[in-house]
């Protein structure tokens, strides 16, 4: 029987890294650009069309970050301060497991940081830093929007772990999806949760 690779035990921290996207964003945003549009769609999403939940997964809605999502289980939540060219800014993140699995959601805003700053660039600029602070490579990634705002969906793969994220840039805030699982093991949950993100009224500070 093939022996089944198991993602790295401290995983929460391990996504929080491969998604502290702020790390590079700024520093990188004039330098990365947009890939040619044949690879964009160079291999298709190894999930099945059906995005139908199961039944026990629950909604859960936050808004002071403006958003609401699928979860299997109750997240837990976290902040943590990430330094950037442009001074220090907070990452809120909403993690839930389901060993070897887990699924993540990243709420950043950069404030007057952001503004007029092109959102294709900042999106690849994020792709990058997911690369490099996972030591992943990229398997594909295209397009998206989420209602009128900007998006970006991409894979990656490392020796240990398999990602798949889905980022959008809304006003001035960088959300951050993603689910990470063992490589050549697809969770069936993918698409149901990645689906499932939703932007709601947000309470208290506006970031749009």
């Amino acid at each position: 029987m093939e022996k089944r690779r198991k993602l790295p035990h401290c995983l929460p921290g391990a996504i929080a890294a491969a998604f502290c996207f702020c790390l590079t964003v700024l520093g990188t945003a004039q330098e990365v650009a947009a890939p040619p549009a044949q690879n964009a769609a160079a291999a298709a999403p190894a999930q099945s069309s059906k995005a139908t939940p199961p039944e026990e997964w629950k909604t859960y809605t936050y808004p002071e970050d403006g958003f609401s999502v699928l979860f299997p289980v109750a997240p837990q939540q976290a902040k943590r301060d990430v330094p950037t060219s442009a001074g220090n800014f907070e990452l809120r993140s909403y993690i839930a497991e389901i060993e070897p699995i887990a699924l993540f959601v990243g709420f950043f805003d950069y404030g007057a940081t952001a503004q007029n700053r092109d959102p294709d660039t900042m999106l690849q600029g994020a792709k990058k830093g997911a690369l490099d602070n996972s030591k992943s490579h990229l398997v594909r990634e295209k397009p998206i929007t989420l209602g009128i705002y900007k998006g970006l969906e991409f894979e990656a793969e490392s020796d240990s772990a398999h990602f798949y994220a889905r980022v959008y840039l809304v006003g001035t805030t960088l959300y951050q999806t993603l689910v990470v699982y063992p490589p050549d093991k697809p969770y069936g949950g993918t698409l149901p949760f990645l689906n499932s993100f939703q932007l709601i009224a947000r309470v208290g500070n506006s970031g749009e």
